[in-house]
């Protein structure tokens, strides 16, 4: 590795959050300490939003760290959980008493009782929830109830919540309002400029043993900002690949040349492509057309004297550039394809004129989290009715995707219910569409799209 060539103690770029990475700058440490603040002032309900990959779950636990020992911590990861199913988890998780008949009434009374407890002995419990764009309306209602458990002066449960930019979608949402109303503070983490894009990676260095002059100039540092967004954990994933580039050339300065092949920087089409789509070949419209594009953007051939020491990790990193242009996780990629092609299997099974509810195109990064709340907000006899289906109008460098919904109603006053409860659940327009018409704009192909696969 690299490492021993730049002098470094420990790889200064791993994704993973790190505490002794913490920038804290671009008003990272501000946010933490107003967090903090808010805590103890005894704040019941906090939001923290940011795009995926700015850096909420690192502040997540760098709040964490933080906190007094007197104050109890739950931590909830995946809040996709029902109601009852969030109540229960709380409960577990603060050693209460959870019997497999226990309703919501007897668990809020045992945990109303731990909370007053608790208080009685100085101690205060606050929840850390990650990834709280996916809670459920119920979910949500289920928190408001949570935050209602107070003494005459003091809140019993606080909470803080970190999602992404749908989180404030949803709280647009006039049935929760209510918990919207007890958001005692909200605060958005926003991506790095230019000149905090050169400090932090310089920064990230020191910390790894680096002793030379800054590796990172300015001119540098643009240019991973405009290829990542200003997004750490993708700036880390570019920073890592440069000093791989530039180790492999033997080089101890960074260079506009070590971005060749790594980032989308030109309109020709190379053997890139041919890497990609060997990767990939089982994936259909979605994983091809971005591939594709990845191809089209990038620069020619890899220079001769980089290509053997960086092409193990080329073929293995393509799928994840891919989805981490497009903010969602290789897994994800692939389920997302696979719902596009299982759209079409149910388009080809049903009439031409059949009316459909189609909700207007969005990035595929928002797409994500709003197909998992509108999932969440059907009953389990309806969820096999939605699909996923890319929208073939969208540009190929930031594609986008729709929600369909069978709504099984052909007219009146069902199918407009029906339209609208989509649009309440989604935050997103929506028009009803028959199956030719989704048919005929999905049957275009990446190249009628005006992506070309020439060489």
């Amino acid at each position: 590795m690299y490492c021993s060539f730049f002098g470094l103690k420990k790889l200064p770029f791993k994704i993973s959050p790190d505490l002794t990475f913490f920038y804290k700058q671009a008003a990272r440490d501000e946010i933490a300490q107003a967090l903090l603040f808010s805590i103890q002032r005894g704040d019941g309900i906090i939001t923290v939003t940011g795009e995926v990959g700015v850096g909420k779950t690192t502040l997540l636990r760098l709040l964490s760290d933080r906190l007094p020992a007197n104050y109890i911590q739950v931590y909830i990861s995946s809040p996709t959980l029902s109601d009852k199913a969030l109540l229960t988890f709380i409960c577990t998780e603060l050693s209460i008493p959870v019997n497999p008949e226990d309703g919501k009434p007897e668990l809020m009374t045992r945990l109303n009782r731990f909370l007053i407890d608790e208080y009685r002995q100085n101690r205060r419990v606050v929840m850390l929830i990650d990834e709280a764009q996916a809670m459920t309306l119920d979910a949500l209602e289920e928190l408001r109830l949570l935050g209602n458990l107070e003494t005459e002066e003091d809140k019993l449960l606080q909470m803080v919540l970190f999602g992404q930019p749908e989180l404030d979608v949803t709280l647009q949402d006039s049935r929760v309002r209510p918990f919207k109303d007890r958001v005692a503070n909200h605060f958005t983490i926003q991506p790095l400029d230019d000149d905090e894009v050169m400090h932090y990676l310089n920064y990230r260095m020191r910390v790894a043993g680096y002793m030379q002059a800054d590796l990172f100039s300015l001119s540098i540092a643009k240019r991973i900002r405009q290829a990542t967004g200003g997004l750490p954990r993708s700036i880390n994933l570019l920073a890592d690949k440069l000093l791989m580039v530039a180790f492999s050339k033997g080089d101890a300065r960074l260079k506009a040349s070590h971005f060749k092949g790594l980032v989308p920087q030109s309109n020709k089409i190379r053997s890139r492509l041919a890497l990609a789509l060997g990767l990939v070949a089982s994936f259909m419209v979605v994983a091809v057309v971005a591939v594709l594009w990845f191809a089209d953007k990038a620069n020619s051939d890899i220079p001769t004297d980089t290509a053997e020491p960086v092409a193990w990790w080329q073929a293995s990193q393509q799928l994840a550039d891919t989805a981490a242009h497009f903010g969602v996780s290789s897994q994800r990629l692939v389920q997302l394809t696979d719902m596009d092609r299982e759209t079409r299997r149910f388009l080809r099974t049903q009439s031409a004129s059949k009316p459909l509810i189609l909700v207007s195109a969005m990035p595929l990064r928002r797409f994500d989290n709003v197909y998992s709340n509108v999932l969440n907000g059907l009953d389990v006899a309806n969820r096999a009715h939605l699909f996923a289906v890319v929208d073939a109008q969208s540009d190929p460098s930031d594609i986008q995707f729709r929600l369909l919904y069978d709504p099984r109603a052909e007219a009146g006053s069902v199918l407009r219910n029906k339209q609208i409860d989509l649009q309440t659940l989604s935050g997103a327009e929506s028009r009803i569409v028959s199956v030719s018409s989704v048919a005929e704009m999905i049957a275009r192909s990446p190249k009628e799209r005006g992506v070309s696969a020439g060489s």
